[in-house]
């Protein structure tokens, strides 16, 4: 069967590395982590209607301010990853106009670019 060679299977990390957000993918994990806690938590509320609400809307108010910091850190995160990209694009659209000769020397050793 021509064509359908298969390429290296990739781990999901792997691809992740791969396009330079680990970073963000970290820190996805905590926010899926505490959506877990809160889950935990919910199952393990009393009985009793008046005091289950009680324990809900504490672990609301705990959960809240912990999911709002994550938050906060991915949006920061998302705008700081964005920056880097469009700094690294002009960066590499500036070094294709600017690029050097190649180099023109005769003999093996490079004399015109050596300093």
């Amino acid at each position: 069967m021509a064509g359908s060679e298969k390429a290296n299977p990739v781990s999901i990390s792997e691809l992740w590395k791969s396009v330079g957000l680990e970073e963000l993918r970290l820190a996805l994990r905590k926010v899926e982590e505490e959506c877990g806690k809160f889950e935990n938590s919910l199952r393990a509320l009393p009985e009793c209607d008046q005091c289950a609400r009680v324990a809900l809307l504490e672990q609301i108010q705990k959960t809240g301010k912990e999911l709002g910091g994550e938050i906060i850190s991915l949006v920061t995160l998302s705008e700081t990853l964005k920056q880097a990209v469009g700094t690294a694009e002009e960066a590499q659209v500036v070094l294709s106009q600017n690029c050097p000769p190649a180099c023109c020397c005769k003999s093996g050793k490079c004399t015109c670019h050596a300093k």
